[in-house]
């Protein structure tokens, strides 16, 4: 009888790690046409993508549209506009089920939204001026968004 249990566990265990395999291959997917839609779109060069990769907050046109697009895609940016609950769902999975980290996103989502008032932006700025909102503020809720400005 404790074979068979065993058995049944095992059975489980494989099943939930093929569905998360499977999830995973689909995040991995969307992501991958997501980052060619919004390459196509914003007209990105490799350039705007290593800055990307470096953290920095890219300086050309091109770069500054491939971040929206690719916050747009997050629904951190609805309507043109940042969108707090948006980057809170996003950025939840980092927070591995941290309850007091998950506080201090939603705090600092608060902040942002003031500081960022609503507004949109033209030139793709709205990215801009969001990732500048978590750099600078992040520290002050004890989260560490890193990004290196040109």
């Amino acid at each position: 009888m404790r074979g068979l249990k065993l058995v049944f566990v095992l059975i489980f265990l494989i099943e939930n790690s093929l569905e998360i395999s499977l999830v995973e291959q689909k995040l991995k997917q969307t992501t991958k046409v997501l980052l060619g839609n919004c390459r196509a779109k914003s007209g990105a060069t490799k350039e705007d993508f290593e800055m990307l990769r470096s953290r920095q907050i890219p300086s050309t046109k091109s770069g500054l549209c491939l971040m929206e697009c690719l916050f747009e895609g997050a629904r951190i940016i609805d309507n043109g506009k940042f969108n707090k609950d948006g980057m809170i769902t996003a950025l939840t999975p980092a927070m591995k089920g941290d309850a007091s980290k998950l506080q201090k996103l939603n705090e600092l989502g608060k902040t942002c939204e003031s500081q960022i008032n609503n507004k949109k932006l033209e030139n793709c700025q709205t990215g801009e001026k969001i990732l500048e909102c978590l750099a600078k503020n992040g520290n002050k809720y004890g989260l560490e968004i890193q990004h290196n400005k040109n």
